[in-house]
């Protein structure tokens, strides 16, 4: 755009030239120079928005490369921090679940339904359910019988879940 404006403003101001060297009607001459005047002011005028705009594209710039070096630089006592906090947390939940338990445990006992006890080690391993395994693969997997490992985890149906911990018994 500012070349086209420079343009406009040479051709304009030869224009001028021209025409004064004729000696033309002072009336044109005037109008002449006052277009040329205008041209001038709109050619400062962008030079100075363009000066302005470079400006703020490199304060971008600065701002752009502040914020991922922040981004990419977490404090070694931040950090320490919020492992603490997570500590804490994780400390508290861990609390309350006993607390819930406990408190199940005594409401329980209140109507004379005991919880079911956790499966006793006779002697032998423990198993944590896979996906796609049954009491079948496993009783298999460990040389006993399916029935040997219901009795050993008080099993009354086949039914077993993922991550669910079994005793293998001896």
């Amino acid at each position: 755009m500012k070349r086209i404006i420079s343009v406009s403003f040479l051709a304009l101001f030869c224009a001028l030239a021209a025409i004064r060297a004729e000696q033309p009607d002072p009336h044109q001459v005037g109008v002449l120079d006052e277009k040329v005047s205008r041209l001038s002011a709109q050619v400062d005028d962008l030079q100075f928005q363009q000066q302005q705009m470079k400006k703020d594209i490199e304060r971008l710039q600065a701002e752009v490369q502040d914020a991922r070096r922040a981004a990419g630089g977490v404090a070694p006592t931040d950090l320490k921090a919020l492992e603490d906090r997570i500590a804490a947390v994780d400390a508290a939940r861990q609390a309350d679940k006993k607390a819930i338990i406990d408190q199940l445990a005594k409401e329980l006992a209140g109507t004379g339904k005991a919880p079911k006890p956790e499966p006793t080690t006779t002697g032998g391993k423990d198993h944590v359910v896979q996906k796609g395994e049954t009491l079948t693969t496993i009783a298999k997997a460990a040389g006993v019988s399916v029935a040997e490992l219901k009795k050993a985890n008080d099993l009354t149906g086949d039914e077993i879940k993922v991550g669910q911990k079994l005793v293998i018994p001896k």
